[in-house]
Formats: structure tokens, sequence, C-alpha cells
């Protein structure tokens, strides 16, 4: 379990910038779905590589 908590916690952070952009540009619809589909799915995975890759981390 404790191996996805950093691809939980990307996949937060990226449906929150999901939600920021989505207010701020004033998104409807297809854009809309795209963004929310994309961001949370690549913050999680950046997030997972990142945390993978430090040395120090067994």
């Amino acid at each position: 379990m404790k191996d996805y908590l950093p691809y939980a916690a990307g996949a937060l952070a990226g449906l929150l910038v999901a939600f920021l952009i989505s207010r701020l540009l004033m998104l409807s619809e297809t854009p809309q779905l795209m963004l929310f589909a994309l961001l949370p799915a690549v913050g999680g995975a950046l997030v997972e590589r990142v945390c993978h890759r430090r040395p120090n981390n067994s």
C-alpha cells in the first residue's frame, strides 16, 4: 500500500491543478474533460518517478 502513496499524492496534485486551470480559463465540455483525464495521470506518474529515482529511497 505504501508504494501507491507517491502516485496518489501526484494524482491529487494533478487534480487540484486541473480544477485551478479549469476555473481560470473557464473551460467547459471537451477541453475540461481532457484536462481532468490527463493532469491527474501525468501528475501521479511524475511524482512516482521522482520518488523512485531518489537513491536513498529503499
